[in-house]
């Protein structure tokens, strides 16, 4: 029999009493409708379980809802996947070797977010079709406040391992389901990060369960343990290296959840100086709460609350490895000067977003130059971003505080080149100005000039560029006085000045003098991942910019951004997406909406062979046109075997990401559910899988 008395209070695992019989389930059944009818006015059931019936009784819970009641909107799924990245990395190879075992077993198991938002299910393929008549997949919240009395929601509620078996459940169609929940900690703080639950028909249940569940989330942990321990000490290095020369301030150091990790003696004292209240910035020093609140999306922290603690915005430098957020370096400022420019050189290379381990190499190599007066050569393709390494190692450099001054040595005619570098007297040309003008070179006295484009520079004006940057001196047109500056010179360009020795165009002893140093920018298309990490960087910054809300790609939109060759590069990339963003009227944005070049580059590689296209392509006007057929008007539906099949994968693909769940994947795709369903009968699609 089941033990339905009082127990003693534990904080370990869940103890199952006893044996499941029929006449232990009446008697459950029995003590929830007495509950229910106020015949009782305590459930004679186990404690967890009663004291669980009544949070849901006392908030309204509907013991009639079939299940969870909650399934999150597509944008907010994929930011809880954002959100739980690390938790969901962990857990993958350890699900991944139990779905094996898990077939023709009844049962399923599942990994939730730290709110019981279901991220991951594994398992028996009719138990998770099962699972759908009472909402028990992807993307369903089963906290308590959702669905009643269950082993996600009761396991978050109770923080510890839990079984609830059948009966026990407060939701009527819950009552023939079995689940166990065993959270998942971090391994240092202890906090909860998320959950691992089985759940099957009742019928399948056996002890042993709750155990398994256990044994799963420990593994997960132990993946975990070894993950931040590598990530704090990159953290660490970074920091190390951020706050170099910062000694008079205070430092203190939070982990990507805002927890102190370490702090040193000033800045406890520097803080306390400027915090509203001190008694929550002690706790937080001392680690019993995050002192940084992070983001949902794990990319970013909130300071919207860091003032009561007495930390600025502009005091707190997040760091990044390989394009994700870690941690954050917190300035206990002394002095508000020295802050603004440390804080300016920690974060001179933040906005060069990338994944790639080219750049990332670049990157370095570009950080340790920016510590010298060395002029700077940066090579690379039109549009690959030279200017953005050239604004970053100015602001890395001991000249931060001092003027960057840009000057494209192609844009402006022959004659006015020397003028515009090295400035002109009075009377010095026709047309000159009365008061004369001071050049490029002056303007960047004690900072940095960055000449663009210096292949363009006319071949009997590159001496005096050489004598500027032997000399220290600038000489105005029309004027033989010698005006002293201190600049440090980076030069771009996108020809190979080698060759343009070879062939007389350019000096070479300028060009040993230019590549003191010579920094190589790769071409976005060998870039791996980063057009996709990019894209997604200018939709955020550019949504933000338009005030437009949280937009997305759909996924095969990210495809073709990975395919396409991007002549333009990273600046043809950004212009794609503020197009189609504002092009576009929906949360998704579709493939319907991307520049003529990409959608045409995309069909000549599909099917060489033969065109698609039957009429030339164009923004569509709105939402509903993709309800007819689930293509954009304009875009000729295509036509053949190869492309159908194409298609037809694609949605396949879609559906297996999902779940199969219909409503994020039309959401994914950018078409109404509707339409989804036609495409599926139209491809022969098993739509009750």
């Amino acid at each position: 029999m089941v033990i339905l008395g009082k127990s003693n209070k534990q904080t370990g695992p869940e103890q199952w009493a006893g044996e499941i019989s029929p006449a232990s389930e009446h008697l459950i059944m029995r003590a929830w409708e007495d509950y229910l009818t106020a015949e009782a006015e305590e459930p004679q059931v186990r404690d967890i379980v009663a004291n669980s019936w009544k949070r849901c009784s006392a908030i309204g819970i509907d013991p009639q809802r079939p299940g969870s009641c909650a399934i999150l909107e597509t944008v907010e799924f994929e930011r809880r996947l954002r959100g739980s990245k690390v938790l969901l990395n962990a857990a993958s190879d350890i699900l991944e070797e139990a779905n094996t075992l898990f077939e023709g077993t009844g049962s399923m198991l599942l990994l939730t977010d730290v709110d019981g938002v279901i991220l991951r299910a594994i398992g028996d393929t009719k138990t998770i079709d099962a699972g759908h008549d009472i909402n028990l997949v992807v993307g369903a919240d089963w906290s308590e406040n959702k669905a009643g009395t269950n082993g996600i929601g009761t396991t978050l509620a109770s923080h510890r391992p839990v079984l609830i078996y059948g009966p026990e459940h407060f939701c009527s169609l819950t009552k023939n389901w079995t689940c166990v929940g065993s959270p998942v900690r971090h391994p240092l703080s202890g906090e909860i990060l998320g959950l691992v639950d089985m759940s099957g028909r009742k019928c399948t249940f056996q002890q042993q369960h709750l155990a398994f569940a256990v044994m799963v989330a420990r593994r997960i942990e132990t993946v975990l343990t070894v993950h931040f321990e590598i990530e704090r000490r990159k953290l660490l290095e970074y920091s190390a290296q951020m706050t170099r020369g910062s000694w008079s301030d205070g430092v203190v150091i939070v982990d990507r959840f805002g927890k102190v990790l370490s702090t040193d003696e000033q800045a406890p004292r520097l803080l306390a100086l400027r915090a509203t209240h001190g008694e929550r910035l002690s706790a937080s020093l001392n680690a019993e709460r995050p002192l940084l609140r992070p983001k949902g999306d794990g990319r970013s922290f909130d300071l919207s609350v860091s003032a009561e603690y007495g930390i600025d915005a502009d005091n707190v430098m997040p760091v990044h490895h390989q394009g994700e957020l870690i941690g954050a370096v917190i300035i206990a400022p002394r002095t508000a000067p020295a802050v603004a420019t440390a804080l300016k050189q920690s974060r001179a290379f933040d906005p060069i977003v990338t994944g790639c381990a080219t750049v990332l190499d670049t990157i370095q190599r570009a950080r340790r130059l920016a510590a010298y007066q060395a002029p700077v050569l940066i090579e690379g393709e039109t549009g690959v971003g030279k200017e953005l390494f050239a604004r970053a190692i100015h602001d890395a450099s001991p000249c931060a505080s001092g003027p960057f001054v840009a000057f494209n040595c192609g844009a402006v005619s022959r004659d006015l080149i020397a003028t515009e570098l090295f400035g002109y007297v009075k009377g010095a040309f026709t047309g000159a100005a009365t008061t004369g003008n001071i050049g490029r070179f002056e303007r960047a006295n004690h900072g940095t000039l960055c000449l663009d484009e210096i292949g363009e520079l006319p071949l009997d004006l590159q001496p005096f560029l050489l004598r500027v940057l032997e000399e220290g001196t600038v000489y105005r047109v029309g004027d033989a006085t010698p005006h002293p500056v201190k600049v440090r010179l980076i030069a771009m360009t996108n020809r190979d000045l080698r060759e343009e020795v070879e062939k007389g165009r350019f000096r070479r002893d300028l060009l040993y003098r230019l590549n003191v140093s010579t920094l190589r920018v790769p071409p976005l298309r060998k870039r791996q991942g980063d057009a996709v990490l990019l894209a997604q960087h200018f939709l955020d910054q550019l949504s933000k910019k338009h005030g437009f809300g949280l937009r997305r790609f759909a996924p095969d939109v990210l495809d073709l951004f990975k395919t396409y060759g991007w002549p333009g590069n990273i600046r043809e990339l950004r212009n794609a997406v503020e197009s189609a963003l504002l092009l576009c009227d929906t949360p998704v944005i579709g493939r319907g909406w991307l520049p003529d070049a990409i959608l045409e580059d995309h069909a000549a590689q599909a099917a060489p062979a033969q065109p698609v296209a039957t009429q030339p392509i164009f923004m569509p006007p709105g939402p509903m046109a993709y309800e007819a057929t689930g293509y954009p008007p304009g875009i000729a539906t295509p036509r053949g075997s190869d492309l159908r099949a194409m298609d037809k994968a694609h949605i396949l693909s879609v559906l297996e990401r999902y779940q199969w769940n219909i409503s994020l994947s039309a959401g994914a795709l950018g078409i109404a559910r509707s339409t989804l369903y036609r495409r599926m009968q139209a491809y022969g699609i098993d739509m009750h899988r």
